[in-house]
């Protein structure tokens, strides 16, 4: 996505807060925001910006889980 971007560009991801009681081979069980914001760093963005934004009781494999909202700029 990064070489995509026009210079200013903004990334938007939303996803699941990681969450380590999900553990299946064919699920990807999200990100903590430190590695998420490390990632985006080390391939050149900036400004990374990271909030939780939701809690929901049993929404991610019959788990609670959270949503976050990040917004990175190239």
């Amino acid at each position: 996505m990064f070489a995509v971007l026009n210079r200013g560009g903004r990334l938007i991801v939303v996803d699941f807060d990681k969450n380590e009681n999900i553990q299946h081979p064919t699920v990807h069980n999200s990100f903590s925001h430190e590695e998420l914001k490390e990632t985006l760093a080390e391939v050149g963005f900036s400004s990374t910006e990271m909030r939780t934004f939701y809690h929901g009781k049993q929404i991610f494999m019959k788990q609670d889980a959270s949503m976050f909202l990040a917004s990175s700029v190239k």
